[in-house]
């Protein structure tokens, strides 16, 4: 696995993890509501799913890690396998903040973007890389 894929990975990794505990456990805190463009009349509705997305992305940056660890000690098969679906699932499931935002379902038209990219861009940067 080339290092571009390999970097674009492990950020895309990081940026999951990192905003796990903001929609896991820091969801009351005004800072996360603005930052997930979360108005606070709707956290008590939205806690439901926040706290298993918060851990899916834990889960899926996660795996993004492991794979990476994997190819470096050798495991291909194994590491590609893993960083492709982590990615993928990255990619297709961030890119669903556009469709939310598109359906009216963001409190304003285009608040989706920074999290849709954040979300999505360095994991698809590591799937193009890992095509060369």
């Amino acid at each position: 696995m080339n290092a571009v894929a390999q970097v674009f990975a492990v950020l895309a990794a990081v940026i999951h993890i990192a905003v796990f505990p903001l929609e896991s456990f820091f969801m009351h805190r005004p800072g996360t509501q603005k930052f997930l463009s979360t108005p606070p009349q709707n956290v008590p509705a939205v806690m439901m799913w926040a706290i298993p997305t918060g851990f899916r992305n834990l889960l899926i940056g996660l795996g993004v890690i492991a794979g990476v660890v994997a190819v470096n000690l050798g495991y291909l098969v194994v590491g590609y396998t893993l960083v492709i679906y982590c990615c993928a699932n990255m990619v297709l499931g961030g890119s669903t903040m556009l469709l939310a935002d598109a359906l009216g379902h963001y409190p304003r038209k285009g608040e989706s973007i920074p999290g849709t990219l954040g979300a999505t861009v360095p994991a698809l940067v590591a799937l193009v890389a890992l095509a060369f």
